[in-house]
């Protein structure tokens, strides 16, 4: 109710705007600026292209406050991101996206800068360094881009170098000691180089968020990213683009707020586990420290002797090589290489502060005289394992922390041939990649119930490490015709033949020694360690006579055919209407979680999505109004999603998965308008409505359900975004304005909502000393799931000089304090949500140089 009360302030404001803006002579009115955008590998008019795109420049992006790709989410109706446990961002694009954390996970929504890949969402947080523009691209990407791409496209366009020389600097200061700083210099070191070098760090010296338990903060920012690129004329005929990139990021990673513990009990087990964090983590006894209430946004926990943060470094080369051979023919060469280095990064999954080892072994008697009858009190003390066994008793034990460390490397290689001429425009290449990713996931348990089944010395575990080396190429050829059939009318045909090839080397490890061997052989028949085993542990062929544990060696090889059909019309110079069929893939990729068993580690295949759209792009009222409106139905198959399966003893544990049939339909309006020379008005909104048609599988809390009629999680129905701009002058030298935005969102699931009134019963491994056994049960979909109706509010007042060549502003985001997160998730025996950020404000200079 809130969030649609501000919508309608915001509205009001905009209507009773000053009257000097209501008296503004017409023929003074700013024209609407027509982009020139890259959408389909060539320079157009963006109303030129038959499809719905959002571009912002560079200007834009700055008074925006967008850093890094998340941040888009903010200004784009349709596109969302969500936090996950392991670090990599999650995109989501008009309801297509893949809910998997996995560093070698590939999105829905494909990332490129100047038209190279960044293959994975983990390597995309910097890519808005010093940029010309940004274009994001909504729809199958398959024909012409790359990386085949179900959801659409964010396609960043740097600046490039120049012969004059300039130099500008950006720096702005803030709430919570941050400084951001950001400057370039480019200019002509020959008659055939020009250069341009470009930097950016982002610091805060103070964490966002607050401890519930103790005098603590976290979130402090430490990012730095630089370029240096030469723009190089070979000869009259060939020129080439050099981009050198590097990045680094330190900065702390988000806790999340906890919601809810849930004690785990292994194999269902009663009187066999000892809820040792019940008692703290007591929602009656201690309110306080599950912050997921909703009621502020910067109250969260962590393990209280650590500070989980980045240990990210990422360096980049990119080749673009373009040679004429005549008036009307072209080649472009497009070269990646990207490595991406983490070198020890933590992430607290738990939402708790721990607690002591001198607590634990104080847990004697008490509590388990009541669950064992004291029977094993005497014991209690070694169930401390592995790491924890002997460390003081000051130091704090965590409930669910991670440490991960690994290496991407990643080549990409685009060759095409450009014909243009009065009648069709025809683009034809192959592109092929290649990725490595070598990744170890530490899972710090701590005294989770489910893996200390009995207070006995040495029985349990604390810590797995989970080690995935995948290979992963591509292997495609493309080509595209825009034909011109008259002055009004162009068709467009595209078609890309794609062969993909992932293979795996994994499996999770034992980094205790005896507790896991024991717990292995006892539970699964293990081969005998003689109690130690420090490797491999995931069991394969479970129950069949060559049982084992093991390294597990797989491979996925899958290729489709991607199209795209879509005519354009010109109705009038100013209004032109389209209409598209995409087909489009997203290959398939494997798993990196705490496999038990082998299948838990089956990669997820292929998924296709069929895209039907019908746009009008229209400059309206001399040229000062653009109105875009576009409408899509979408048929969704094979959608790739993280979910889990039955397992022994636990029951049921993450692994990937298909959804077999959904769709998504809605519409969009996008309008530019300069209602007077003063004013400027840019409204967006989009309607989204998404359903499985046909699917089943495990919800984050374990329960199997049948999806039929739940709509897709990450998905808001609605979502609008309003800014308002209005400059007038100060004095001839100077003019002041002051910008108000709003982004509205509707409510979404961060998880699916069933439409029945009972679980599926489940049973598996019958007659095995570790049956599963799940009854179905009544079901009601969690509320907590549920992200309600938001409203984010921002507010700009600054000068400028006329030239254009200073400014100043101050700046508040998430004004009202608004609450909202980007997702809730079940982390073993946490349930727990990710917060956005709080309100901040600030200062910025920005400075030109020519």
């Amino acid at each position: 109710m809130m969030a649609n009360v501000n919508l309608h302030c915001l509205v009001l404001l905009l209507l009773f705007a000053p009257a000097t803006a209501e008296a503004e002579a017409q023929s003074d009115i700013s024209k609407i600026e027509v982009i020139e955008v890259t959408a389909q590998k060539r320079s157009q008019s963006i109303n030129e292209i038959p499809m719905a795109i959002s571009a912002f420049s560079d200007k834009q992006l700055q008074e925006l406050g967008i850093e890094d790709t998340t941040d888009l989410a903010i200004v784009v109706p349709g596109f969302n991101y969500s936090d996950t446990a392991f670090g990599p961002p999650v995109y989501t694009l008009r309801g297509v996206g893949f809910n998997e954390s996995s560093a070698q996970a590939t999105s829905t929504v494909g990332i490129y800068i100047d038209e190279i890949t960044i293959p994975f969402p983990i390597m995309t947080k910097a890519a808005n360094l010093d940029l010309a523009r940004v274009e994001i691209l909504k729809g199958p990407q398959g024909t012409l881009f790359g990386r085949n791409a179900t959801a659409g496209a964010i396609n960043y366009i740097a600046a490039k170098p120049t012969e004059s020389f300039e130099t500008g600097v950006i720096a702005s200061v803030g709430s919570f000691q941050s400084i951001s700083t950001e400057g370039f210099v480019t200019g002509a070191l020959n008659d055939t180089l020009n250069a341009r070098a470009a930097i950016r760090a982002i610091y805060s010296g103070e964490g966002w968020q607050q401890s519930v338990s103790r005098e603590d903060q976290l979130g402090e920012k430490d990012r730095l990213a630089a370029r240096v690129s030469f723009d190089w004329t070979v000869n009259s005929k060939t020129a080439a683009h050099i981009a050198v990139n590097y990045n680094r990021d330190r900065s702390e990673t988000l806790a999340p707020q906890a919601i809810e513990y849930i004690a785990a009990k292994a194999g269902n087990a009663i009187n066999g586990s000892f809820d040792v964090f019940g008692p703290v983590l007591d929602p009656v006894e201690n309110p306080q420290f599950f912050p997921g209430n909703r009621s502020d946004i910067s109250a969260a926990d962590w393990t209280a002797d650590r500070k989980p943060a980045l240990a990210h470094n990422m360096y980049s080369l990119s080749l673009t090589v373009q040679h004429v051979y005549s008036d009307t023919l072209r080649f472009v060469s497009l070269t990646g290489l990207h490595r991406f280095e983490d070198n020890g990064s933590e992430y607290e999954r738990g939402g708790a502060a721990g607690v002591t080892a001198g607590y634990i072994r104080n847990l004697t008697g008490g509590s388990l005289d009541t669950v064992f009858n004291g029977i094993y009190q005497d014991f209690y003390e070694g169930h401390l394992h592995g790491d924890y066994a002997f460390i003081p008793d000051e130091e704090f034990v965590t409930s669910d922390y991670v440490f991960q460390q690994g290496e991407i490397d990643s080549f990409s290689q685009e060759f095409r041939f450009i014909k243009e001429l009065p009648s069709h425009v025809w683009i034809a290449g192959v592109y092929l990649s290649n990725s490595t990713v070598d990744y170890r996931t530490t899972q710090d348990w701590g005294l989770a119930t489910n893996v200390n089944i009995l207070p006995a010395l040495g029985f349990g575990f604390n810590k797995l490490r989970n080690v995935v080396v995948q290979d992963t190429s591509t292997r495609s050829a493309f080509t595209s015709v825009d034909w011109h059939y008259n002055d009004q009318l162009t068709y467009t045909f595209g078609l890309r033949y794609s062969y993909d090839v992932a293979k795996y080397d994994g499996c999770t490890e034992d980094i205790d020694g005896a507790g896991l061997a024991l717990f292995n052989q006892f539970f699964f028949g293990g081969n005998d360690s003689s109690g130690t085993v420090k490797g491999c542990v995931t069991v394969i062929d479970f129950g069949q006579p060559g049982q084992r544990v093991g390294n597990i060696e797989d491979s996925l090889k899958e290729d489709s055919l991607s199209w795209r059909f879509a005519a354009n019309y010109q109705w009038s110079p100013t209004l032109s209407i389209y209409a598209s069929y995409n087909r489009g893939f997203k290959a398939g990729s494997y798993p990196s979680l705490a496999a038990i068993v082998a299948n838990q580690l089956d990669p997820v295949v292929q998924e296709q999505l069929d895209a039907f759209e019908l746009g009008i792009k229209a400059s309206l009222a001399e040229n000062t109004a653009q109105l875009n409106l576009a409408a899509f139905y979408y048929d969704y198959k094979d959608k790739q999603l993280l979910t889990k399966k039955t397992i022994p003893v636990f029951r049921t544990a993450f692994t990937l998965g298909n959804i077999d049939e959904s769709y998504i339909r809605g519409m969009e309006l996008d309008l530019q308008w300069f209602a007077t020379s003063r004013l400027f008005i840019g409204a967006t909104a989009s309607y989204i409505d998404s359903e499985v048609t046909r699917g089943n599988g495990f919800n984050q809390l374990g329960q199997s359900l049948d999806f039929t009629g739940s709509p897709l999680p990450f998905t808001s129905s609605y979502q609008a975004n309003l800014l308002a701009k209005y400059e007038w002058n100060l004095q001839q030298e100077y003019s002041m304005f002051v910008a108000v935005e709003g982004a509205y969102s509707s409510e979404f699931n961060a998880d699916f909502k069933a439409n029945v009134s009972q679980t599926t019963p489940v049973a598996d491994f019958i007659g095995s000393p570790v049956e599963v056994f799940i009854p179905a049960e009544p079901y009601e979909y969690d509320s907590r799931f549920t992200q309600p109706d938001y409203f984010i509010a921002n507010a700009r007042l600054g000068v400028e000089s006329s030239k254009g060549d200073w400014r100043a502003y101050l700046w508040i985001k998430n004004l009202a304090d608004e609450y909202y997160f980007s997702s809730v998730v079940k982390n073993n025996e946490m349930v727990a949500a990710y917060p956005g950020m709080t309100r901040t404000f600030g200062l910025t200079f920005e400075m030109t140089f020519f």
